[in-house]
């Protein structure tokens, strides 16, 4: 027995024991020198039970083997996702950069994302406003252009 430096009992050599006339036996054999195997008198009934058993687990291998293999399909396609860096976040869910003052003073007025941004769009009421007066002037507009035209070709 060669000795390490890490060896626990410090370089203490113990001696190989050799018997070379038991390779394939226990050192510390409670049956002395039994050659011969003994059956047991049902061996034969068990072994019977053991092979159909044995071929009962061989014939459902089939529904193992398949939901073996759709469980593998299922981690290899988990950790295709996964290591091909696509986005699993939707342009919608990507966050927003946000204002630290606006979120603190009024957060409900602050958008994390731009699904957020959306629907904050719909409920300010101020754009629907300003909307509203800039269509009534476009109309306004409209309506003395015409005015203007039909003056014009009275005139005329």
């Amino acid at each position: 027995m060669n000795t390490d430096i890490t060896d626990p009992w410090c370089g203490t050599d113990v001696p190989e024991s050799s018997n070379d006339k038991c390779k394939n036996c226990f050192e510390d054999s409670f049956v002395e020198n039994q050659t011969q195997h003994i059956k047991l008198a049902d061996s034969e009934e068990y072994l019977e039970k053991l092979y159909s058993r044995l071929k009962n687990l061989q014939k459902a291998s089939s529904k193992k083997d398949l939901v073996t293999s759709l469980f593998e399909a299922k981690e290899d396609s988990i950790a295709r996702l996964i290591t091909s860096g696509c986005k699993l976040e939707t342009e919608e869910e990507t966050e927003l950069t946000s204002n630290p003052l606006i979120r603190h003073i009024a957060p409900h007025l602050q958008a994390l994302t731009a699904n957020e941004l959306v629907h904050l769009l719909k409920a300010d009421v101020l754009q629907i406003v300003n909307e509203s007066m800039q269509e009534e002037e476009e109309i306004d507009i409209q309506t003395l252009t015409d005015k203007e035209t039909t003056n014009y070709q009275s005139k005329e």
